[in-house]
């Protein structure tokens, strides 16, 4: 056998096994796919930090959450319309839909509908991203951003994802999760169903070694500032609603119902919140001072949950709300 044809033999085994590779690949790939279309909700990376969204409305009657390919509802004749973007506070994760602080809002206004396109798990720039890029359709008279402490920190797993499945959706990967170069990394997450799950393997197991993934300098201060570019660039009145743990209504009487240190993380996370936005130049409102001017403690959730409030929690917040969105939809046209 001539040295030519060595390598002609060579490079047909080579082709056949990279062909056997690809389709044992796509197999898996078409596995994972099929494990994706069972989730509630599904990877969106267009626009940029959407991350995900719902497969398909969970409410019938009303708006609850954005929905992927989601058009914007007729508009009422005369009536505001004010939109709701913020995490699972805002969906009302643990409610029903109309006791969520949205729907509670829109029950102490009059002539205004308030669509709550909260989403479960979104981070800043996931509510930003759903701002920017898709409420100017819905022609608002205001858009209310709801901001809760764990927003500053990026969003890398999609919610709805089962434990043992979960599926990366991460627009940065933590250094020590990182099993490629970044951008290459980013670019499978994009692309392929397979890789998602099992860069979100390697991201648990990072966490289980006991590292906490932090967001890259000056991340939470872009969405801020992304944010309020776009309200001067369309003129769409934006309203920030900081949302701190109940827990906080009484921040002296924190620890009759959470350990000490867990009311100093709330302290310092809340901190963050504020103060960046209070520098931001949008107009917002203090979650805290709300929940302390109901004079309770706190508003504790199913299972001490210090996060999601009760029915009368989301109700506190849409009473302390009422009279700045009417306020401000006063100086709308």
């Amino acid at each position: 056998m001539t040295p030519a044809q060595k390598w002609i033999g060579r490079l047909a085994l080579l082709g056949i096994g990279v062909g056997i590779g690809a389709v044992v690949i796509s197999r898996f790939e078409a596995q994972y796919r099929v494990h994706e279309t069972e989730i509630a909700t599904r990877p969106v990376f267009d626009p940029p930090g959407l991350k995900y969204a719902q497969v398909v409305a969970p409410e019938r009657s009303t708006t609850r959450g954005w929905v992927v390919d989601m058009d914007p509802p007729a508009p009422s004749p005369d009536r505001k319309r004010v939109v709701a973007v913020g995490d699972s506070l805002t969906w009302g994760l643990g409610v029903q839909v109309n006791q969520a602080w949205p729907a509670e809002l829109q029950r102490s206004l009059r002539g205004v509908d308030v669509h709550n396109l909260g989403m479960c798990g979104y981070d800043a720039e996931q509510g930003v991203s759903l701002i920017t890029h898709h409420l100017a359709a819905w022609k608002p008279d205001l858009v209310i951003w709801a901001n809760y402490t764990n927003d500053v920190d990026p969003t890398f797993l999609m919610f709805g994802a089962h434990d043992e499945h979960p599926v990366f959706v991460g627009s940065n990967i933590p250094e020590p999760a990182r099993m490629a170069p970044e951008w290459l990394s980013l670019w499978l997450v994009r692309n392929s169903a397979m890789f998602r799950s099992i860069q979100a393997a390697k991201l648990a197991r990072v966490l289980s070694s006991g590292h906490t993934p932090t967001a890259p300098e000056g991340w939470y201060e872009a969405q801020v500032a992304a944010l309020k570019a776009w309200s001067d660039d369309t003129g769409i009145s934006v309203l920030v609603l900081t949302l701190p743990d109940h827990t906080q209504a009484d921040p002296d009487r924190c620890t009759e119902f959470v350990a000490e240190k867990d009311c100093k993380d709330q302290r310092e996370s809340y901190a963050r919140i504020t103060e960046t936005v209070g520098r931001s130049g949008l107009p917002w409102v203090d979650g805290q001072r709300i929940y302390a001017a109901s004079g309770q403690p706190h508003f504790m959730g199913a299972d001490r949950d210090t996060g999601h409030p009760t029915p009368e929690g989301h109700r506190v917040l849409a009473q302390g709300l009422a009279t700045v969105v009417q306020a401000t939809l006063a100086q709308t046209n």
